[in-house]
């Protein structure tokens, strides 16, 4: 994929950020200036993370903006920041890891079979234009977009009051003084207040990538079972190789970080310590030898 570049994966640089600046009361600089769509707003978090932690700051522009910022990103990254993808497939194989590789391979193939078949149903069996996801972030930048008021300036662009700013759209560009259109390729609900003022239908203003027939495309490929036999010959008999098995116990996951941790918990209050008392008088605060009753001075 000679288009592909390399991108560094916001969740991980989080966690990188945690543990070796101790920095977890200033992640909301660094996640405002990674999800900022514009300039100034990337540039304000970044001086207000300057001011407070230089040492941070600087780690992160050595690290490059370009790699996990949304706004400096040279190509299209759209609202995708980590890598879950990739960790999805790795939890996937957690069950097959210990088993010998012909197993792994024909667990692999019966895995994505079901996932492809299963994916490419629900996207032929779609009545609306776009995906579930998108249909539903539309829907939602719709109804704030129904609380503004828009001003016709020629045929492509748009002045439209309301939301935290009032912005610019140039429907030709498809872009808007916000930033998010430019960076998500789907209309930001200013967009949408000019789209729904010009008359237009939804679909001109949102890229060809959100729409039903592309996501059925990426599932289109049908991927076959390992049915075929191909005999050695009579007296020849395919074995798999025996594995060679490690000492001591076989780590099958990884530890878990405070992050993952607490988002696994949910909204699960945390231990609170034990509240000791006084076996004499009852009273907690205090331990036996230290109670009042016992110096009655």
């Amino acid at each position: 994929m000679p288009w592909a570049t390399r991108r560094i994966c916001y969740y991980h640089l989080q966690q990188k950020i945690i543990s070796n600046f101790r920095g977890k009361q200033l992640m909301y600089l660094v996640k405002g200036a990674a999800y900022a769509h514009m300039y100034d707003d990337y540039n304000h978090y970044m001086a207000s993370l300057t001011n407070v932690n230089p040492a941070l700051a600087a780690y992160l522009n050595e690290a490059d903006p370009a790699l996990w910022s949304r706004v400096y990103c040279p190509g299209d990254r759209y609202n995708i920041k980590t890598s879950n993808i990739a960790e999805s497939i790795d939890s996937m194989l957690k069950k097959a890891k210990g088993y010998p590789i012909t197993y792994l391979i024909e667990f692999i193939t019966k895995k994505l079979g079901r996932w492809y078949w299963k994916r490419r149903k629900d996207a032929f069996s779609l009545a609306t234009t776009f995906g579930r996801g998108v249909e539903f972030l539309l829907a939602v930048r719709e109804h704030y977009a129904d609380m503004m008021k828009v001003k016709r300036i020629d045929g492509w662009r748009f002045y439209v009051r309301g939301g935290q700013r009032d912005c610019l759209v140039d429907l030709e560009a498809k872009s808007c003084s916000c930033g998010v259109f430019d960076v998500e390729k789907m209309p930001c609900s200013h967009a949408i207040k000019a789209v729904k003022s010009s008359g237009w239908h939804m679909s001109t203003v949102v890229e060809a990538y959100y729409r039903k027939d592309y996501v059925y495309a990426s599932y289109a490929a049908t991927i076959m079972p390992n049915v075929e036999h191909h005999p050695i010959g009579p007296d020849i008999r395919c074995i798999p190789p025996i594995p060679k098995q490690k000492p001591g116990r076989q780590k099958k996951s990884r530890w878990l970080t405070w992050l993952e941790l607490s988002r696994k918990n949910g909204s699960k209050p945390r231990k609170s310590h034990k509240q000791y008392a006084c076996s004499k008088c009852r009273q907690p605060g205090h331990t036996r030898p230290h109670c009042v009753s016992n110096n009655p001075t």
